[in-house]
């Protein structure tokens, strides 16, 4: 699931990115770089995952399927689907996970 940051309003300051009743185990935070020469190649385990787009524009991919995202846009990765992310130029992004 993609959360896309512009369609979320945002009040005083503050964007509530709501996406459901799952919960998420926190294992690992990690702030990570990809470039074209580094992608993040596509995998899957058992843990969930949150990636927070910091700045620029990638593709996210989700079970075979690639969409585009941009700053803000925050991307919720459920148990065993398959997940990666690459991009054109350069991309900043938090993994939570």
């Amino acid at each position: 699931m993609i959360l896309k940051a512009a369609d979320i309003s945002e009040t005083n300051g503050r964007r509530p990115y709501e996406w459901g009743e799952s919960a998420l185990p926190i294992h690992h935070f990690v702030t990570r770089v990809t470039m074209p020469d580094n992608p993040f190649k596509p995998h899957q385990h058992a843990q969930p995952e949150l990636w927070f787009i910091l700045a620029g524009e990638a593709w996210v991919e989700l079970d075979g399927v690639e969409s585009a995202v941009t700053e803000g846009d925050l991307i919720v990765i459920e148990p065993q689907v398959r997940h990666g992310l690459r991009t054109e130029s350069q991309v900043k992004w938090i993994c939570l996970g």
